[in-house]
């Protein structure tokens, strides 16, 4: 088989603090065990006033060996503890210490475009006569400090305010290595059965966060990484219908709330297995993956899916804890405030001539706009521009987008139950032979949905917790990923 190696390219992405977009992996040279490939992307920022933090890309690598007349796999790559590099002075690779991929970041304070560098990554073996992908997606460090859960509301129409047991907020600080269900949650039907140990995620500790809710670009660089029968069990789970691999060119496999993927090439079921190549046709004239296609609308996934597809990210799911912090940053609660903090709302205005395109953005300059009860998805972070603040961009503290909004945000935590299993473990790249998620606590674990979403405005508010999660996409829910040290 022959060797080939594939860029992921988003062009949607927009940050509130710097504006950043078009992230663009170029195509990677291959020599040995190395890699070598061209990052850009615009509006970059790293900064040590205000939320004193930074972007970053966070970047791995799938392979699969080549043996005819038998299934391969994509499975994620290990990189090596050294040889990870980026060329110039404007740019830095951290590694983790899982070697499951690396972040590539500035260096000093700057903000603005990332012209072109070059990274260079080592594997922790020889790609010989593999297939290689590259993967990055766009992800904001969220720094270590403390904060406040809670905003000192009450319950109201059903709605329970995250915080104690009287309804106060809580500071969570170094000094927070437990909690107790009467300091976490202020009814019976909310909080953990037992009490929160050490080895839960507060969020005090730093830990990055996608800028964004996982887009339908994102989604099908996935899908087109499955074997044929993860593709199946996709399939069979993901839209209740009967639309198998090996349905014919043109055949709709997913379609809710304006995201439209379908087959672009039908899968074989044969000895050889060959999947479906998936893409986006939102637009539904036939000719798929174009700028206008809806590649940059967050994509509505069942709980299963989502799990899945942050497994093979390497990431994991955020917490309660750390959904709040990502939103406030340090700040003293504000009532009811929403991502952007402020009571400000303004729900998104349809624009036909760039509804669906990476050119999406908003004309209508509301406080607090985001896509709210519309019904329909918009480009990830559209309400952001070269010109908009936090509280008209519809930003998180940190610069992260979309919070309030868009898709409701799937955090651990919600009902009573006992929380205490689940750690700062992130995924470890490789998901399961059938296409499920391997992370067994995680598939246990209960799931709250935070910040309304562009079905339901319920739950808008950043401290309001009173909508258990649907582990279906009705209401349109998804969600995005962390990622711990």
């Amino acid at each position: 088989m022959k060797k080939i190696a594939i860029y992921l390219m988003v062009s949607f992405a927009i940050s509130s603090v710097s504006l950043a977009n078009n992230l663009i992996l170029g195509t990677p040279t291959i020599s040995g065990s190395t890699l070598t490939f061209t990052i850009k992307w615009d509006n970059s920022w790293k900064v040590t006033d205000g939320p004193a933090n930074w972007d970053a890309v966070w970047i791995f690598v799938k392979r699969q060996t080549c043996v005819a007349g038998t299934v391969n796999p994509w499975i994620h790559a290990t990189l090596d503890a050294s040889g990870q590099s980026v060329t110039g002075s404007e740019l830095q690779v951290d590694n983790v210490t899982d070697n499951a991929g690396v972040f590539v970041r500035r260096s000093t304070n700057g903000i603005g475009n990332i012209t072109q560098a070059t990274v260079t990554l080592t594997l922790a073996s020889a790609i010989g006569g593999d297939n290689i992908r590259v993967f990055g997606m766009e992800m904001v460090n969220v720094p270590t400090g403390d904060f406040y859960i809670g905003d000192g509301g009450y319950s109201q129409s059903g709605n329970t305010v995250f915080g104690n047991s009287t309804n106060q907020p809580v500071q969570i600080t170094s000094a927070t290595t437990s909690l107790t269900k009467a300091q976490y949650g202020n009814q019976n039907q909310y909080g953990s059965s037992v009490t929160l140990p050490s080895t839960y995620p507060f969020g005090y500790n730093r830990f990055y966060c996608m800028k964004y809710e996982i887009t339908s670009a994102q989604y099908l660089g996935f899908l087109n990484s499955l074997t044929y029968d993860q593709q199946l069990h996709k399939q069979q789970d993901m839209n209740w219908n009967t639309t198998p691999p090996t349905s014919a060119a043109g055949t709709v496999f997913f379609n809710y709330a304006n995201v439209k993927i379908k087959i672009k090439t039908p899968g074989i079921s044969t000895t050889s297995l060959t999947p479906a190549v998936y893409a986006c046709d939102a637009n539904n004239n036939g000719v798929y993956d174009e700028d206008c296609d809806g590649l940059g609308f967050p994509i509505p996934l069942r709980q299963e899916h989502w799990l899945t597809y942050l497994e093979w990210a390497a990431l994991r799911p955020m917490t309660e804890f750390e959904y709040e912090k990502a939103c406030r940053g340090p700040l003293i609660p504000v009532l009811g405030e929403k991502a952007w903090g402020t009571e400000d709302i303004a729900q998104f205005q349809y624009i036909s001539t760039t509804y669906g395109c990476s050119s999406e953005t908003q004309t209508y300059f509301a406080l607090g706009l985001c896509n709210y009860q519309t019904g329909r998805m918009h480009r990830a972070g559209s309400a952001a521009s070269s010109i908009t603040d936090r509280v008209h961009a519809g930003a998180t503290y940190y610069g992260i987008l979309d919070m309030t909004g868009s898709t409701y945000e799937r955090c651990v935590g919600g009902w009573n139950y006992d929380y205490s299993t689940y750690t700062t473990a992130n995924g470890d790249g490789n998901i399961n032979s059938n296409g499920s998620c391997g992370m067994t606590i995680w598939n246990n674990m209960q799931y709250m949905n935070r910040g309304g979403s562009a079905q339901n405005g319920q739950s808008i508010q950043v401290s309001v917790r009173n909508y258990n999660n649907d582990p279906g996409y009705g209401n349109i829910n998804a969600g995005r990923g962390v990622r711990s040290f």
